[in-house]
């Protein structure tokens, strides 16, 4: 900014001095034209009156003036009424008329009239012209040229003084400035660092000296800040806990009701047929049948039970390069009766590609999503199973041709106890297991659908690496 506004003063104090050379030029042509005024009225009234017989007194005036350091003359003109030569420092223009824009000016000015010609600030000239007249009787004009010589070696002089004060001053100045504002920001600083010194966990401020000024009104609020962020601190370290013991209970209770829910329904049914097969004259075929449901009740008990822990228990992964599209060929053979069953297609369009993975983890994720597929297609469709490149990603495809998932379940497919099966055909807790083995895996699962539109799964792992 200094610099700046130093080379503004600069600029505007050079024009100034400038204009105030090329006024006192012409402040200098204009006393040269009044003082030869007179001589040269003079000799043109004598030449008149044939009081002095011609002599050649105007050329010899004429030619004194150009030879004359002192005067500055480039040339001189002496012009009758009519522009015509009476006298020039050129000879070669004796007697010649001449009607250039300067003359005829000249010739209708009835006083001292200036022209620049030419670039003043470069060698240029000024023409000054006077009348020569008595009274109201005008003998004729003269015109002189007033040389500009030395006029820009001066301008070159004086801009290396102003540019040498310039630099100096600007230089004062910005080391005065510089002193000035590490003296007033100093303050600002330890301000500054007191207020990086603020973390989470330490709120604890930092003294500072007392002052009485807008940096004393600073450091007050500051204090005041670390205060209170200290009390909200401690406010969220305990609604912190409050919100985690609240998550443990509504957990614990979703829990509850998942479990109630699913081994209430079997165990009812259980019970109901230990109690029938206690009857001594029970029929063998509804004993056969008694126990068949006593014994589906205990296998839907142990299944709810062994998805749970499978959910809440973290186990050992075992990790090691598997072939994908062995795994989900050794999947489809697993699970051909219910393929064939249902009436489905089944494409696998899964290239042999390597990936880093428990092979046990990663088959159970694939029979979840492949038995969901087939109880979506109640009356047979197509299973199209196949695998792209998303960056750092390998991503199975699984997609279904069934009934789809409605829009507001989406978001909760993958919650525990979430289903939209019946009563008694699912635990909600198989999609919830496949997004825990997926993430353990360092991947992801998400899921588009539209209702009556099927449903496609999308897997991605980690690739494999080199």
């Amino acid at each position: 900014m200094i610099l700046v506004i130093a080379l503004g003063f600069h600029h505007l104090l050079v024009e100034e001095e400038k204009n105030h050379l090329l006024e006192r030029r012409e402040r200098e042509a204009r006393i040269l034209a009044a003082s030869m005024r007179l001589p040269f009225t003079q000799i043109l009234l004598y030449e008149e009156t044939g009081l002095v017989a011609e002599a050649g007194l105007l050329d010899m005036y004429v030619s004194r003036l150009v030879a004359s350091k002192e005067m500055h003359v480039s040339y001189a003109i002496v012009l009758d009424s009519e522009g015509v030569v009476l006298s020039h420092s050129d000879l070669t223009q004796f007697h010649k008329r001449l009607d250039d824009p300067l003359t005829l000016k000249a010739l209708i000015a009835a006083d001292i009239t200036l022209s620049h010609v030419g670039d003043p600030f470069k060698d240029g000239v000024i023409d000054v012209a006077v009348p020569l007249n008595v009274s109201s009787k005008r003998f004729g004009t003269l015109r002189l040229g007033y040389t500009l010589e030395g006029l820009a070696w001066e301008i070159r002089m004086l801009r290396r003084k102003v540019m040498a004060l310039t630099a100096a001053t600007s230089a004062l100045l910005a080391l005065l400035v510089f002193i000035a504002a590490r003296i007033m920001t100093r303050p600002i600083r330890r301000l500054a660092s007191a207020l990086n010194a603020v973390q989470p966990g330490s709120f604890e401020p930092v003294k500072l000296p007392e002052r009485n000024d807008e940096i004393g009104e600073l450091q007050d609020s500051y204090r005041v800040m670390v205060d209170r962020l200290r009390e909200e601190e401690a406010e969220r370290k305990r609604t912190h806990e409050l919100l985690g013991s609240t998550e443990k209970m509504a957990t614990i209770g979703t829990l509850a009701a998942g479990i109630a829910h699913e081994i209430n329904s079997p165990l009812t049914g259980a019970m109901h047929g230990v109690q029938a097969l206690r009857k001594e004259s029970l029929p063998q075929t509804k004993r056969d049948q008694y126990l068949q449901v006593v014994g589906e009740s205990l296998d839907r008990i142990r299944r709810a039970v062994s998805q749970l822990l499978d959910y809440s228990t973290v186990h050992a992964a075992h990790f090691s390069d598997c072939d994908l599209r062995r795994l989900v060929g050794k999947t489809l053979e697993l699970l051909d009766f219910q393929i064939g069953k249902g009436g489905i297609e089944v494409v696998n369009r899964v290239p042999p590609l390597t990936v880093r993975a428990d092979a046990h983890k990663m088959e159970q994720v694939l029979v979840n999503l492949v038995l969901n597929a087939i109880a979506a297609m109640h009356s047979g469709g197509r299973l199209d199973i196949s695998q792209v490149d998303g960056g750092p990603y390998v991503t199975l495809v699984i997609s279904d041709t069934g009934v789809g998932i409605p829009e507001e379940n989406l978001g909760r497919i993958f919650e525990p106890f979430f289903t939209t099966k019946g009563t008694g055909k699912g635990t909600g807790l198989g999609l919830a297991v496949c997004k825990k083995i997926v993430e353990q895996h360092g991947g992801r699962i998400t899921v588009s659908s539209r209702p009556g539109e099927g449903a496609t799964f999308f897997v991605s792992l980690p690739h494999s690496p080199a």
